[in-house]
């Protein structure tokens, strides 16, 4: 098959922004030939990567690998206007002059995030005669109103309306819509009701598996041996904003500040950080660690220093219906997890066996399951990592995933080649 990718992001790009390349190398070492139409690099710092310079459109790569990328406005800040020059940059220009990229594909596969991705795809795919499979990776507008891009007001109200428009068009012009929280398939079939539900798979993201691997591998290599009585490190990677609802975490570590073999490592940076930082000054925690924004190459080998990772999302009725982008990452990285959240998230931690589960918002709690796992010993520790690597090979692998994507073209009635 050959199939067509859609993204504003891609390689080397980090975090979710990684994801089409991902998906991009797994669909050719399954046999099929990619071309890419993407951006310019700038995710997740707004700025442009070192070795690109902006121009009108480039291409690179040859078959079965061919990326083509088109100008954008490049930005990722906390200002509205700034994110919306973004999306709509890249929307606009691989409209334009992204065409040529698409073409010829059987099928295009979009990574649906931002909604402004909705223009190039409805035009290049010729409103659905080339089948779409649209993954979704956020609800529009709900993404743009959490964010704080629509405040109340009656034209963010008809921005709204529209969005919510353009949305509904895209998912009835596309032969599969792939969604990775489960509630999220409920959701999309309520508010658009002419489409087919078997038209509607749950297919969740993967890993970078080439650096996200078991940490008993790489604690081998770094010469590392976990042993009882050596203390308990709990480690948090990630954005620490709003959203991630830290305080909970640093409550809990001064509910803990007796226990003095549990230590607790929060590694990255986001707008909340200086003020958690002021909490722990002003509790005087002595057991808390602040080591800011590394390399994502280097997040493994602090993850190998762990004991236990932390996942955490505020209490949200939004943020139920999503599955942070971290946990496949700490499930094939064979770590046992605490995690404070709830929803599709904390459904599918449960079901890997990896991780103590705990709702946002109650520390007490959240400090209870830490000290728990710290008492459940090095062994036990283990042996939910190993719970949480099979549960990812068999539900949340790259390969995984980009076969369900393909055997849903297939059953569309996409032909393969």
């Amino acid at each position: 098959m050959k199939i067509g990718m859609l993204s504003q992001w891609y390689d080397p790009e980090s975090g979710p922004a990684a994801l089409p390349g991902i998906y991009a190398r797994e669909f050719i070492k399954q046999g099929h030939e990619v071309s890419v139409l993407t951006g310019f690099p700038n995710y997740p710092d707004g700025r442009l990567y070192s070795g690109y310079s902006i121009r009108p459109r480039s291409h690179q790569g040859r078959v079965p690998l061919r990326v083509t990328r088109v100008a954008l406005y490049p930005n990722h800040s906390r200002s509205a206007a700034g994110r919306l020059a973004n999306y709509a940059s890249f929307g606009l220009t691989a409209t334009l002059l992204g065409g040529r990229a698409l073409r010829g594909a059987d099928a295009i596969w979009v990574y649906n995030s931002p909604v402004t991705v909705s223009a190039p795809l409805l035009v290049h795919s010729r409103m659905g005669r080339i089948p779409i499979f649209l993954h979704v990776q956020d609800l529009w507008p709900d993404s743009l109103i959490e964010s704080g891009m629509l405040r109340e007001g009656r034209t963010s109200r008809q921005i709204g309306s529209l969005v919510s428009a353009l949305v509904r068009l895209t998912e009835r012009s596309s032969a599969v819509i792939g969604v990775i929280s489960k509630s999220v398939r409920r959701i999309l079939l309520e508010r658009n009701p002419i489409i087919d539900p078997w038209r509607v798979v749950y297919v969740p993201n993967p890993t970078n598996e080439e650096l996200f691997r078991p940490v008993g591998e790489i604690r081998t290599e770094m010469g590392i041996v976990k042993r009882d009585g050596d203390g308990v490190e709990v480690m948090y990677a990630g954005a620490i904003g709003d959203v991630q609802g830290l305080d909970d975490l640093i409550d809990a570590a001064q509910i803990l500040r007796s226990r003095s073999e549990i230590r607790f490592t929060l590694v990255g940076d986001g707008i909340n950080r200086d003020r958690l930082e002021a909490r722990v000054k002003k509790f005087q925690l002595t057991n808390v660690e602040f080591v800011g924004r590394v390399p994502q190459r280097d997040i493994p080998q602090l993850m190998a220093r762990a004991d236990i990772q932390l996942v955490s999302l505020a209490s949200n009725p939004f943020l139920a219906h999503t599955t942070p982008s971290k946990i496949p990452s700490l499930l094939a990285s064979e770590v046992p997890i605490v995690a404070q959240l709830v929803g599709d998230g904390a459904q599918l931690l449960r079901e890997s066996g990896a991780a103590l589960v705990v709702s946002p918002g109650e520390p007490e709690a959240l400090a209870g399951a830490i000290g728990s796992l710290a008492d459940a010993g090095a062994s036990r520790r283990a042996e939910m990592g190993r719970a949480g690597r099979r549960f990812y090979e068999s539900e949340l692998s790259a390969s995984s995933a980009a076969r369900r994507i393909t055997d849903a073209l297939v059953s569309a009635g996409v032909a393969t080649r």
